[in-house]
């Protein structure tokens, strides 16, 4: 997914599932265990850093939750 991302492509990752399934720990792992964002943030920052001087890129994330029809989004900062 990262090499279309660095292409120009939208990309999105859904972790979806019962409560205590696993989800937070599958995006977010541990500090010295990265989950699935923090690995895919890492490679994407480092693809950029290869490529930069090929090409100028406009980087836009968004991390939302989706909770009893309840949309929020988690960068915000407001609960």
């Amino acid at each position: 997914m990262i090499d279309g991302i660095v292409s120009g492509y939208n990309g999105s990752v859904f972790a979806y599932g019962a409560t205590g399934a696993g989800k937070t720990y599958t995006m977010l792992g541990r500090e010295d265990d990265l989950g699935v964002m923090g690995r895919s943030v890492k490679e994407l920052f480092r693809q950029i850093e290869l490529n930069s001087s090929q090409r100028e890129y406009k980087l836009k994330i968004s991390y939302i939750e989706v909770y009893n029809e309840i949309i929020r989004d988690l960068l915000s900062g407001s609960p």
